[in-house]
């Protein structure tokens, strides 16, 4: 595979921006170490995988469906027990 240069000039833009993320600060040099660059490159393709990887994505979808199915099933409740607390804040504590 070969890589063009505007893939090395993204590289390149990609490792600044993990960089200053990392340390708060701009690094102003182009070098790396092998070792913060296997790391910073672990981060990166969990952070790509989580936001681009269909598997993820489908999962992401299926907790949110989920979610809301729930959410649409104990409205109801929810609503009233939330009426219930509001209304039992309305009312002076009495004490025996």
């Amino acid at each position: 595979m070969t890589f063009s240069d505007e893939f090395d000039r993204l590289l390149a833009l990609l490792l600044q921006e993990y960089f200053k993320c990392k340390y708060k600060a701009t690094n102003y040099t182009d070098t790396y170490t092998r070792k913060s660059l296997i790391e910073g490159m672990l981060h990166i393709s969990k952070r790509a995988s989580y936001n681009h990887c269909i598997e993820v994505q489908v999962d992401k979808h299926k907790v949110a469906d989920a979610y809301h199915e729930w959410l649409e099933k104990n409205a109801d409740r929810l609503a009233k027990e939330d009426a219930e607390f509001r209304d039992s804040l309305d009312k002076p504590y009495r004490v025996k």
